[in-house]
């Protein structure tokens, strides 16, 4: 609670008129200084005092007289100051003129604090009282017998040579000689040496030192996480993450390092993030995300499969630079995927870090208008690399053995998915009965153009009706997979009992690519190869072969 300090009113002199209008001055002079000090000179002139009194009374113009008359009639409680037009008077709030006594010891704060207090006395100290010494008793030294005589016979000296610690293997680094080496050399070898330096960060093609980058707290990782989980596709950019969680500018003068910090950062932490972007252009997705790809088989059976890309890789004639042409397979049909082949790879983008599982990629089809999200798995140490996520497009506009263009576009990771569109055909095609679990003749319509080499209807290949797919051991060895090609593909020139199976390599491609891929460089290299005598070379005619099985 406030307390309130109560002020007595003084004493005025001169007339009763006088004292009036004194006292009723002297509220002017409290409502001025109300923040003043008891003791405070509260200053006023004349001019000011006329002013304020005209405010209630305009019409008086006597007023400086008047006021002066009053003021002057009570010295005690104003005093005079100046004279003419800087007359002034000043007071204070207890109602005594500044040059007089009230009675009371005025506390000053300032005073108090300027004005030194008295030094304390020091008590005298007094000597300190010494204690007695205490007497030393020096102990009296006893004599101790001599010891016997040392024997110094010499002894035997044994040298006992330490175990040989194991050779360490020196890590020596790639040599080269940089007169005949290519650019190519030159840059793989100083990739290798960087790569192996720990305090160097490395993001696709781009290298600066580690402790030269910027960190990301944890609250920025768990905001970006956020950030991510957000987004409609669980996706988001490097550009994205800089700029909308981390506030960096695009004319920030940092904003390409830290661009190059988030990608490298957020590599660090595998369990909370996963980087799908190429080695120019960062994505970013949560770890343990739901992949793209088909329900129909897992993507490490796909990759398997795909692992006689690792060994046979050979690439076609491009038809021009950015554009690769496709035949699509039934196998690539049914699982919606394409081969990450030497065509491919020469328009598709390269891994931003090294062990990168995928690339998320778009592809844009001009004569449907529809953008479909994909994903480019990488190759493993036995597992070959393929596209996923085109199992939907394919059904809804495709065949297998339609022919697909792919090209590479301006923006990153992105592509156009073309193929010639052709007035409405209808054939009975190959599908899967997977209620049965046999291969049936569907009656289709089509309207995209096709190699008819690979499009397996039912005036084509008839023996396939009816037939079961074959299983996962049989599927993992080529040469069974080429002898059921012949059975279903080929024609038997000899007896049922004694069969001999006669096909072209056109036909046995397409029909060996329904159960698992085989390229065309595996197909040819098993059938004329010794090592399988089930398989034979038709002399007579061109790319056609025989098929003998065995009891």
């Amino acid at each position: 609670m406030q307390a309130e300090q109560i002020l007595t009113a003084p004493a005025f002199g001169g007339t009763d008129e006088e004292q009036a209008l004194a006292a009723e001055l002297f509220q002017i002079y409290l409502a001025q200084g109300r923040f003043f000090s008891d003791g405070a000179p509260i200053r006023l002139s004349l001019l000011q005092l006329v002013e304020a009194m005209g405010k209630s009374q305009p019409r008086v113009r006597t007023w400086p007289r008047r006021i002066e008359e009053a003021l002057s009639a009570s010295p005690d409680v104003f005093a005079q100051e100046g004279s003419g037009d800087d007359l002034s008077f000043v007071t204070t709030r207890r109602g005594v003129s500044p040059g007089g006594s009230s009675g009371r010891r005025e506390q000053v704060l300032t005073a108090r604090f300027a004005t030194p207090q008295p030094k304390r006395e020091r008590p005298v100290r007094k000597a300190p009282v010494l204690a007695p010494a205490e007497s030393i008793v020096i102990a009296t030294e006893t004599q101790t017998p001599i010891a016997p005589p040392i024997d110094t016979t010499p002894f035997e000296v044994v040298s006992v040579l330490p175990e040989p610690a194991p050779a360490v293997t020196p890590v020596t680094a790639q040599q080269i000689d940089a007169l005949t080496a290519t650019e190519s050399e030159i840059a793989q070898a100083i990739q290798e040496a960087l790569g192996s330096e720990a305090a160097v960060a490395r993001w696709g093609d781009q290298w600066i030192g580690e402790e030269r980058l910027q960190r990301l707290s944890r609250g920025d990782l768990r905001r970006i996480e956020d950030f991510i989980r957000e987004q409609p596709e669980r996706i988001a950019t490097d550009v994205e993450i800089a700029q909308d969680v981390l506030g960096i500018r695009p004319n920030a003068a940092d904003y390409a390092s830290m661009l190059f910090a988030v990608n490298y950062r957020l590599s660090r932490e595998p369990r909370e993030f996963e980087y799908l972007g190429s080695a120019t252009h960062g994505v970013w997705s949560l770890a343990n995300a739901s992949a793209i790809g088909t329900a129909k088989r897992k993507a490490s059976e796909i990759g398997q499969d795909y692992r006689v890309l690792l060994e046979y890789d050979y690439s076609a004639e491009p038809a021009e630079e950015g554009l690769v042409e496709h035949i699509l397979s039934y196998y690539e049909y049914t699982y919606g995927v394409l081969p990450f082949d030497a065509n491919l790879r020469s328009i598709m983008p390269m891994p931003g870090f090294k062990d990168q599982r995928a690339v998320r990629i778009t592809f844009e089809s001009p004569q449907t208008g529809e953008t479909v999200q994909a994903e480019l798995r990488f190759p493993t140490g036995n597992r070959g690399g393929y596209i996923a996520g085109l199992e939907t497009f394919y059904a809804e506009n495709l065949i297998p053995g339609a022919v697909l263009t792919i090209e590479k576009t301006d923006q990153p990771q992105h592509y156009l998915l073309e193929y010639f569109r052709v007035s409405g055909e209808d054939r009975k095609l190959l599908a899967l009965d997977e209620k049965k679990g046999k291969y049936i003749f569907r009656p289709t319509t089509f309207y995209c153009a096709t190699q008819d080499e690979f499009v397996l209807s039912e005036n084509r290949v008839p023996r396939f009706a009816d037939q079961k797919p074959l299983d996962e051991r049989s599927k993992r060895h080529p040469e069974q997979v080429i002898a059921a090609a012949f059975e279903r593909a080929g024609e038997n020139v000899q007896t049922s009992d004694d069969p001999k199976y006669y096909a072209l390599i056109a036909d046995l491609q397409a029909a060996a690519n329904v159960e698992r891929p085989i390229p065309a460089e595996l197909l040819r290299d098993i059938l004329v190869n010794d090592t399988h005598p089930e398989f034979s070379v038709d002399e007579s005619t061109e790319d056609a072969f025989f098929y003998t099985p065995t009891a």
